[in-house]
């Protein structure tokens, strides 16, 4: 290289160390090149050493360019125009919310965080639970499972659509699903009605959103099991509640519940159960209000199967063997027909 290619390549370098605030910049330098002028005066004054100048790192001084304004003023000009420039670039891209529809992303976003935040601190108690169902930590169960429970409490929700129970927020992700399922065996019976009957209540809107996850196969089981142990009245809830039209909706939840394949499950486990109480139990076919609000029940639903076409019923995931025979007590022979074709 050339004497005058060096100087280029060392003035470059040296342009990098240039500060405006070299004790602020280069802070361990300075300190030491002080502590070594301050030890050099030192040897002097004593006599230990003869005045040498020490080398120092002289950087050069650039003198920054001046700020450029992000308009053109042309004189005589009624405005101003843009122009970008390497100092002062157009912005590409605005990141800034600035809208409400921000916020509202932002704020559900925050919102489901806090759920799965949530639902993992409960998946840690039930993974206590679980493990104290071994023999030698039998003791504290049965509080782990009520504070388990109270934090799955559901409470009345006025909308739906606004997801604000505790409840449905955990059911709303596939994770809480799980922990649901998981946790129904080891309920009391009022607990995992209370639980069986939340669901019911709110079946559509926990459809439309298992929509992606398509997760609520797996409460079926769990939820099968606490329906062979309702009661009649406990299972005229859990129906009534499919029979009552949602605020805003022009369509019943049954029909909803008939085009999904847990939905279906559910009422004809609910149905079956029914047909099978009232067999055993004569005191249940006596005219009663029980009775009426399960009869009406019954044939709303005949009807609606009726009325939906086949391709847009589900197939359930079981078929109860004694569904026809319930159709037979309280509707016609031609609508029976018509329900057992659409059932094949």
């Amino acid at each position: 290289m050339t004497r005058k290619e060096k100087d280029w390549v060392i003035r470059v370098q040296m342009v990098q160390l240039q500060s405006e605030k070299p004790r602020l910049d280069d802070y361990y330098y300075q300190k030491y090149y002080q502590k070594l002028e301050k030890q050099q005066a030192d040897e002097e004054l004593l006599g230990q050493r003869s005045r040498v100048q020490s080398l120092k790192l002289e950087t050069p001084y650039i003198q920054k360019a001046d700020a450029h304004g992000s308009v053109l003023r042309i004189e005589g000009s009624l405005g101003q125009v843009a122009v970008s420039t390497c100092f002062s670039p157009r912005r590409a891209i605005d990141a800034v919310p600035h809208g409400p529809l921000e916020q509202e992303a932002g704020a559900a976003g925050g919102q489901r965080l806090w759920v799965l935040s949530r639902i993992e601190k409960m998946f840690l108690q039930l993974l206590e639970i679980e493990e104290g169902q071994k023999p030698c930590y039998s003791g504290q169960q049965s509080s782990r499972v009520e504070k388990l429970f109270q934090a799955l409490k559901t409470q009345e929700e006025s909308d739906l659509e606004e997801a604000a129970d505790s409840f449905l927020q955990v059911l709303s992700v596939r994770k809480g699903k799980t922990l649901v399922a998981r946790l129904l065996p080891l309920l009391p019976h009022n607990q995992a009605v209370s639980l069986l009957l939340a669901i019911t209540h709110h079946l559509p809107f926990l459809i439309r959103r298992d929509v992606v996850d398509q997760a609520l196969h797996m409460l079926f089981k769990p939820l099968g099991e606490c329906i062979s142990h309702l009661t009649f009245h406990e299972l005229l809830q859990g129906l009534q509640g499919l029979m009552l039209l949602s605020p805003g909706s022009s369509e019943l939840p049954v029909t909803v519940v008939l085009q999904n394949q847990f939905g279906i499950s559910l009422l004809y486990a609910l149905l079956s159960h029914g047909e099978q109480l009232v067999s055993l139990n004569s005191s249940l076919k006596e005219t009663n209000t029980d009775h009426m609000a399960w009869t009406d029940v019954v044939v709303l639903i005949a009807w609606e199967i009726a009325r939906i076409p086949t391709a847009s019923l589900a197939e359930p995931l079981a078929f109860p063997s004694n569904l026809l025979t319930l159709f037979c007590h309280h509707v016609d022979k031609q609508l029976v027909q018509q329900l057992e074709a659409r059932m094949e």
